[in-house]
């Protein structure tokens, strides 16, 4: 399982044997031997291009999970105590939610370790599939078939700037005469204003100018000096930021905040426990 873990990393007979320290042939053999067992084709060949089957790809998920849960397992058999918990967030819940929660959570069930990443959504997936996080809480999309859920937060979502700013009701026309603070490719923020601008046929682009950054923290700062306009979650608005909420057309709208793992893994029952733990600790005022 292994081999074909890595075969599907690197869609390469040749170069998942030399990772694995094994010949080429090696490799095919147990690929054959693999395909001969669950009586299915994995993958698929256009030219010199490998693709894995649709049963190749189920495969795949599969295995996935099953490795992070055996090294779970292991520390868990191992130690017969709380086991570390790592945790990954896209930048509104880790900074401004979970931190919160956590203080709180750790007052009752103490932990031999912590771990909490930040990082955008498209990055957390990778962090999950590569087993270098257990859970994450993400406020972009993510494919179901892949990831179990549980639903985090509400959270209202709408344009913001300066106080000082004479921007208050506007269409989003008017808006769009404003230099556009907006996260980088793979942010969760942005993929949801992206889908919400489309619904009035509207791009990023459409803005007259754009300021990009891969930080919430700066993307709040330039706003409140005054360079522009930033679409937030609610929970990023602190009372003292110095930010008001713009009165816009199709804003604010409600997005869920969800915290999702490896669909099928052995832990689910314990991941779906934390995350309604967790949904009870949220402060009111978040």
């Amino acid at each position: 399982m292994e081999t074909f873990l890595s075969v599907c990393d690197f869609r390469n007979f040749t170069k998942a044997a030399n990772a694995l320290g094994l010949t080429q042939p090696a490799v095919s053999h147990q690929m054959k031997s693999l395909e001969a067992h669950y009586g299915v084709s994995l993958f698929r060949f256009e030219g010199k291009k490998m693709f894995l089957t649709a049963a190749g790809e189920q495969l795949y998920r599969y295995a996935r999970t099953a490795r992070s849960d055996e090294r779970v397992l292991c520390e868990k058999l191992k130690e017969q105590t709380r086991r570390p918990l790592r945790l990954g967030a896209t930048p509104t819940p880790g900074e401004c939610i979970l931190p919160h929660i956590l203080s709180r959570y750790l007052q009752t069930h103490p932990l031999p370790m912590l771990s909490l990443t930040i990082q955008n959504t498209g990055t957390l997936l990778e962090c999950l599939d590569q087993d270098s996080i257990d859970l994450a809480v993400v406020e972009g999309n993510f494919p179901k078939e892949s990831y179990a859920s549980r639903l985090f937060s509400r959270q209202k979502f709408a344009p913001v700037c300066a106080d000082r700013l004479q921007i208050s009701k506007s269409s989003l026309d008017s808006l769009l005469q404003q230099t556009l603070i907006i996260r980088e490719q793979g942010s969760g923020n942005r993929e949801i204003l992206e889908h919400s601008l489309s619904r009035h046929n509207l791009t990023p682009a459409d803005f007259a100018a754009l300021i990009e950054t891969d930080n919430i923290n700066v993307q709040k700062a330039l706003a409140k000096q005054g360079c522009g306009i930033a679409f937030l979650f609610e929970a990023a608005i602190g009372p003292k930021e110095n930010l008001k909420v713009i009165d816009a057309e199709g804003f604010p709208l409600e997005h869920e905040i969800n915290m999702i793992w490896r669909r099928n893994s052995i832990f689910q029952e314990e991941y779906a426990r934390l995350a309604e733990c967790f949904s009870m600790l949220l402060p009111q005022s978040l």
